[in-house]
């Protein structure tokens, strides 16, 4: 039985997959007029989005079987891409997939670290971050919705939130330690199911977690859930808690909320249900590769190489903060860092004529989300109104990201030291068996193939929203049509149907995923760029915790 077969039959190569056989097909060619075309996405995240947004499944599934060979992240892309195609029970079998191969992978070994200080970071099995392994269960969650599942969702919910906390126990000191939207859905999940008071508590950590987003995303909390929290906290009789948040985030007076019971009452359920859009606005903010060039002197090299430990580790305390400095100094002040074909060519120059630099690459997050303009939704063609952002996904994957340089960049260092130690001996062995000449080759030569092996890992879920936003409405019971009109890729006006039901006291939640021309929300970007301080960690993150 071949590789393909045996996926097939654990479920994990999905319909889409299986369109395409099982050859392993290159990338569907991008036409060049395509807005994903030119610029900083990859080959693989041109070709997946592209197809992804013409709804062309043939195309879907041979960029995806194309892609990365990581086996967690191809099916991670694959569970959603299942899911923008409607095919939610299979999506939740390849979801549910995901979440194992990451539990499995929760304790790194020690040969995988190994390889990545040896060649790069690539070497290492995909791991996902808080926010995309958090991704899994939400999108678990809103497919057992589909199926009409919602004890099923209730569960994946609670398991995002788990995840969360573990990472923020694992990582003290991180911004991303509650996921506020995932906490809201959920809240509102609890509601639909009669438990009130897990509601208000679900509700008051999601407006508690806003509060940090606001100042590290730039992300204020949505007047929807104070809304909510209001009337939930009136309906348990929690009068405080309901004016205090009424007066913090919905600019109410006083006298609106001191009166008896029947003001927190929501209206009557025999009639009336809930309905919450969410709204999914372009592609996360994507990784690329940048390059950096750390010069180290001969004195610096011998001291590594042939120091005792105590000036060895003091040489490399000084590398990494020449390191620091000069990334500083070429962010500060905007010039670009070498792309990766011509840092070979200047480390291969620069040891040709003496000047011995050290390789490093890491990604940098580039904002080209495509999300859409001039969102606007309307309910059975009333008023239209403009859905509230719940989550910058790409301000959260930015921020963590920042907040976990510091050991990337440590990694990075040390791979660059021990490089150099081969290069060392490789000019060494020359030198025994062709003279300076062959000494000079063989230098040449091993940097030239230790900058080539230094690749930064740009690997993420990259079919991610860039954005997710909400609409929520109390409605009659029956039928709705929400219409979403934006615009889209091209500047195209563009209006999305979604055919609804309401059932009397229960929550009925729909879902859209928008793609348009703009880049994204540079301010809110740099906003989440801003304030990280990089502190060298005193000890290397141990096996079973969350990085």
């Amino acid at each position: 039985m071949t590789m393909c077969d045996a996926a097939l039959r654990r479920g994990a190569a999905v319909v889409l997959v299986a369109l395409t056989g099982c050859a392993r097909p290159s990338f569907p060619p991008v036409p060049p007029a395509s807005p994903f075309a030119g610029g900083t996405l990859s080959q693989y995240d041109a070709s997946l989005r592209h197809y992804l947004v013409s709804r062309d499944s043939a195309a879907v599934a041979a960029a995806l079987r194309a892609g990365p060979k990581d086996s967690l992240l191809r099916t991670m892309q694959r569970g959603l891409v299942l899911r923008r195609f409607g095919e939610h029970e299979r999506s939740n079998v390849a979801l549910q997939e995901a979440d194992r191969l990451a539990r499995e992978r929760y304790t790194k070994s020690i040969s995988q670290n190994l390889a990545a200080f040896l060649v790069s970071d690539n070497s290492l099995d995909f791991y996902p971050s808080a926010l995309e392994w958090s991704m899994v269960h939400f999108y678990g969650m809103l497919n057992y919705l589909e199926l009409g599942h919602p004890e099923s969702a209730l569960v994946e919910a609670r398991r995002a939130n788990r995840l969360v906390q573990r990472y923020a126990n694992d990582n003290p000191g991180r911004t991303y330690t509650i996921d506020a939207a995932v906490q809201y859905v959920a809240g509102m999940l609890q509601w639909s199911a009669g438990e009130l008071n897990d509601a208000v508590v679900s509700l008051r950590q999601s407006l508690a977690a806003y509060e940090r987003y606001d100042d590290a995303f730039g992300v204020p909390p949505p007047q929807p859930v104070a809304e909510d929290l209001v009337r939930f906290a009136g309906q348990l009789g929690l009068h405080d808690v309901a004016t205090e948040v009424r007066q913090s985030y919905l600019d109410s007076p006083d006298d609106q909320y001191q009166s008896p019971d029947d003001q927190y009452q929501a209206p009557p359920g025999e009639d009336t249900g809930e309905l919450l859009l969410l709204v999914e606005q372009g592609f996360v903010a994507h990784r690329a590769e940048q390059k950096l060039y750390i010069p180290i002197l001969a004195a610096e090299k011998d001291s590594i190489l042939h120091g005792d430990a105590e000036s060895a580790i003091a040489t490399a305390v000084l590398v990494l903060a020449r390191t620091v400095v000069i990334m500083n100094e070429l962010t500060r002040s905007g010039r670009e860092f070498p792309r990766h074909e011509d840092g070979v060519i200047i480390a291969t120059a620069g040891s040709a004529v003496g000047l011995e630099l050290i390789t490093l690459a890491w990604p940098k997050y580039e904002l080209e989300t495509f999300v859409p303009r001039d969102v606007r939704v309307a309910v059975d063609g009333g008023r239209a109104c403009v859905p509230d952002l719940l989550q910058d996904l790409s301000a959260v994957a930015v921020r963590d990201f920042e907040e976990r340089k510091t050991t990337v960049m440590l990694r990075m260092v040390a791979r660059g030291l021990l490089k150099e130690a081969g290069i060392t001996v490789a000019e060494a062995k020359g030198q025994e068996v062709a003279g300076d000449v062959g000494g000079f080759l063989a230098r040449v030569a091993s940097r030239a193939f230790a900058t080539a092996t230094e690749r930064a890992d740009t690997r993420t879920w990259s079919t991610l929203p860039g954005a997710l936003s909400t609409v929520r409405s109390t409605l009659p019971a029956g039928p709705h049509v929400l219409e979403v009109s934006y615009v889209g890729l091209n500047g195209t006006e563009r209006t999305e149907t979604i055919n609804v039901d309401v059932v009397p006291g229960r929550l009925a939640i729909a879902s859209v995923h928008l793609v348009g021309s703009e880049p994204g929300d540079t301010q809110r970007l740099a906003r989440a760029r801003r304030g990280v301080v990089y502190v060298v960690p005193e000890q290397p993150a141990r096996p079973g915790r969350m990085r």
